[in-house]
């Protein structure tokens, strides 16, 4: 699982990658495919550190916007669930983690 840190104030566009994963000239279809989030609980987090009006498709990348956060629930773990024009489905998780450095 891929991971990162990032600050509470951050917001940034995370990207998930399915090149690897996708048929010669299939692509990714927006409306099908979904990212959520969870926080280290395991309860859904997803308003609270997704943007999902940011929630985007490029060829066979899935991307989100990731909002600021708090340090408190952080680790997150954010899974992009991918549906493909050919009718395959991919998921990838990431592990975000929010700490505020002085």
């Amino acid at each position: 699982m891929q991971s990162l840190t990032k600050q509470g104030f951050d917001s940034f566009i995370l990207t998930a990658n399915f090149s690897n994963n996708t048929r010669a000239g299939d692509t990714i279809v927006l409306a099908t495919s979904d990212v959520s989030a969870k926080d280290k609980e395991g309860a859904d987090a997803t308003s609270a550190v997704l943007d999902q009006s940011g929630k985007a498709v490029s060829g066979t990348k899935l991307q989100i916007r990731v909002q600021a956060g708090t340090q408190a629930l952080s680790p997150f773990v954010v899974t992009f669930k991918a549906k493909t024009a050919l009718g395959d489905q991919w998921e990838k998780d990431v592990k975000v983690r929010i700490k505020e450095i002085e």
